[in-house]
């Protein structure tokens, strides 16, 4: 399965939309083992089909089959035995008492179609729910439910959770999803379908991008399955009501976007450049593809016969001077959108490269989201810049869970102590569901909900809106208006 940040990516930009969450998909798959009717496909060997050829001009003994085939009697008669077993000959005599041969309408049957008697199987094969119809997994490709509930995989629901009916299935089609031992290819056809043996639920892992259109406000689910997007995935799931279900999307863009729009005001609001910072992210998507292709190009330049290496490439700093000049034009736009890939990245950056000064102000220190290596580095990072976290709810100092239980407001609180670089404060209630990142007072990020996302004990997707700004004037207006913390002593 393509990772999740290949996957936004590769498919994360989608015109006129904003991606507003991401989230690893479970497909509801049915294992469904079958007890079906099929007929074997089997090659005849050379010499039985010459023999039974040699019939079909008319019956005859097996010395008169070997001096037509130029074969040895011997040869012949261990054939005729065999074929005589498996009713494809049958013996008949004539007025000299001779022992001749002829071919049954079995052999007839077998000779141009190579298939033998039906006979009773039982099949496994796997079943999309969404698609309606049977696909050909591997086993490294579905999983069962409670592994995929441990990894926090949002199960996507069914249309309905019965199996499908045996007269809906495509018996011409279906061979082909038959499940094999070693991965081999089913060779037998299948005449009919008796009962069904079992069924049960697996889920095909897939990674679920939600994008919401700019223009009406309306949410699409893109599906990337098997390293490739799957429009049909994503128009079935679609028509069947699926992004309606209740609980299945949480969060509403007009409420978050009306709180951020309310802070930063609507002369500020109305820089919003979302259409061209996506003219420019689908170049840098271009280039970056085009740069992985001439990294292989002259890699294969390199290892190539000398009478092939005078053949000119591009340079990849011609390349990397072209995507470093549009990332400064992105930079450049007053205020954009950003996806959850984009926020999570631009606080990982500001953790690492913070230069003289970091405020993160938040709701709450959450002891999910806020992990032992966020809390290092945010003490690491004390150690040489001003650290500022800013949060509603006061960040307790006593250890309130089991002895030598990591707790994240302790332990910032104990390196608050230590280091005056790191101050703790709190905020103002006006500010109850924002957060905020503000890097170096040159770099700002406004989001509706969390920056460090905490783990959802009941997966689902979330509209995520958050918007980031490279004005130095935004920037530093927004830090204006975070600077009424009061500082917490410690």
């Amino acid at each position: 399965m393509m990772s999740i940040q290949r996957a936004v990516r590769e498919f994360g930009l989608r015109p006129g939309f904003d991606l507003v969450d991401v989230k690893k998909c479970g497909l509801p798959v049915f294992r469904l083992t079958v007890e079906a009717i099929t007929l074997r496909r089997q090659n005849l060997p050379t010499i039985q089909e010459f023999i039974l050829k040699s019939l079909m001009i008319e019956d005859a003994t097996a010395v008169e089959i070997a001096a037509m085939l130029g074969l040895a009697v011997r040869h012949v008669e261990e054939n005729l035995t065999r074929l005589l077993f498996e009713q494809l000959v049958a013996e008949t005599s004539d007025p000299l008492s001779k022992i001749k041969y002829r071919m049954t309408d079995l052999g007839k049957e077998r000779l141009e179609s190579g298939q033998s008697w039906p006979q009773d199987e039982t099949l496994v094969f796997d079943y999309d729910l969404l698609l309606q119809s049977p696909v050909k997994l591997t086993d490294a490709q579905v999983e069962g439910a409670k592994g995929a509930r441990q990894d926090g995989t949002l199960l996507l629901p069914a249309a309905s959770l019965d199996p499908p009916g045996l007269e809906t299935l495509p018996l011409n089609t279906l061979s082909q999803a038959v499940r094999r031992i070693g991965g081999k290819e089913f060779q037998k056809q299948i005449l009919g379908l008796r009962r069904i043996l079992r069924h049960q639920m697996m889920f095909r892992p897939a990674t679920g991008l939600l994008f919401r259109n700019r223009v009406t406000g309306d949410l699409e689910l893109g599906l990337v399955v098997d390293d490739k997007l799957s429009e049909r995935h994503e128009i079935e799931f679609s028509r069947t009501g699926g992004l309606k279900k209740a609980g299945f999307i949480k969060g509403s863009w007009s409420e978050d976007s009306g709180r951020i729009r309310a802070f930063l005001g609507g002369s500020i609001w109305s820089k919003i450049a979302d259409d061209q910072a996506e003219a420019v992210q689908l170049k840098l998507r271009q280039l970056g593809r085009e740069r992985v292709e001439l990294v292989e190009m002259h890699e294969r330049k390199r290892r190539s016969r000398d009478k092939l290496k005078g053949h000119p490439l591009q340079t990849v700093d011609d390349l990397d001077r072209q995507i470093a000049a549009l990332t400064v034009q992105l930079d450049g736009l007053p205020l954009r959108s950003v996806s959850p890939p984009e926020l999570g990245n631009l606080f990982k950056d500001a953790l690492e490269h913070t230069e003289s000064e970091l405020i993160v102000s938040i709701d709450a220190v959450e002891q999910e989201g806020m992990t032992r290596q966020i809390v290092g580095q945010l003490g690491k990072l004390a150690e040489h810049t001003s650290v500022v976290i800013m949060t509603n709810d006061p960040i307790d100092s006593k250890p309130i869970g089991e002895k030598g239980k990591f707790e994240p407001g302790v332990q910032l609180w104990s390196l608050a102590n230590v280091n005056r670089r790191l101050v703790l404060s709190e905020r103002g209630s006006e500010l109850h569901s924002l957060s905020f990142l503000v890097r170096d007072r040159r770099l700002a990020v406004i989001a509706a909900g969390p920056i460090v996302k905490p783990a959802d004990r009941r997966p689902h997707f979330r509209v995520r809106t958050a918007y980031v700004t490279n004005d130095l004037d935004i920037v530093e207006l927004v830090r204006q208006k975070l600077g009424n913390g009061v500082p917490v002593v410690v």
